[in-house]
C-alpha cells in the first residue's frame, strides 16, 4: 500500500510539473500553435512471442509546441496501463506483466496534405515512464516507451481534427540487465482541438 502512495505522489507532480511548463510556455511565447492540444486514446497488443506478452492501454495528452513546414513538435505526458505475463526464456513459469505509469512524452509528426480536409501523417513519439511497479517482471520501475507509424487526419473544422494510426512500439530501459524489452502493434484514436 505504501508503494501505491508514493506512486500516487509521483503521478500528480507529474502531471503538476507538464501542466505548469505547458502553460508558461504558451504564455512566453504567445503562440497560436501553442493553443492546440491533442488527445491520443491508443490499444496496443503485445506480440505472438512465447517469452512476452503485453498489451499497453495508453493515454498521450500533447500540446503542438512547434511548426515548421511539413513538421510539427508535441511535447505532453503519457498515462499507460500495461496487462499481460511475461515468460521468462520460455520455461512455461508465468510472471506478472502488468502495471500503471506515467511520464513525460515527446511526438515529432510530418503530414502531408492529400486532399480536401484529409492529410496523411507519420509519427515518431517516444516516453520516459515511470510505473508503480518493476515493468515487467524482472525489469525496473521505469523505462522507454517508443512508438511510430502512419495515420490519417480528418481536419473537419478550421483546426480540429480527428486522428487514426497504426503503431509499433518498443518498451525496454536501455540497461544491460534487467531489461524484459517488448514490442506491441495496434491503433490510436486522436482527438485535436485549438483552444
Amino acid at each position: 500500500m505504501l508503494k501505491l502512495k508514493y506512486f500516487a505522489i509521483l503521478m500528480l507532480a507529474s502531471c503538476l510539473i507538464c501542466v505548469n511548463f505547458s502553460t508558461a510556455a504558451a504564455e512566453n511565447q504567445g503562440s497560436d500553435v501553442k493553443k492546440n492540444w491533442e488527445l491520443q486514446l491508443e490499444f496496443l497488443k503485445g506480440n505472438v512471442s512465447s517469452e512476452r506478452r503485453i498489451d499497453n492501454y495508453n493515454v498521450h495528452v500533447l500540446q503542438k509546441m512547434h511548426q515548421h513546414r511539413a513538421l510539427s513538435f508535441y511535447r505532453g505526458f503519457t498515462f499507460t496501463r500495461a496487462t499481460g505475463y511475461t515468460n521468462p526464456k520460455g520455461l512455461g513459469i508465468l510472471r506478472d506483466g502488468q502495471g500503471v505509469g506515467i511520464g513525460a512524452a515527446a511526438m515529432l509528426r510530418w503530414d502531408k496534405h492529400i486532399s480536401g480536409k484529409l492529410y496523411a501523417n507519420w509519427d515518431f513519439a517516444g516516453s520516459l515512464m515511470f510505473y508503480n511497479k518493476a515493468h515487467p517482471y524482472d525489469g525496473r520501475a521505469y523505462g522507454f516507451l517508443w512508438r511510430t507509424g502512419p495515420s490519417f487526419t480528418w481536419k473537419y473544422r478550421g483546426e480540429d481534427s480527428i486522428t487514426i494510426g497504426w503503431y509499433i512500439s518498443h518498451f525496454s530501459n536501455g540497461m544491460k540487465k534487467h531489461n524484459p524489452g517488448y514490442n506491441t502493434t495496434g491503433i490510436s484514436l486522436g482527438i485535436n482541438h485549438k483552444f
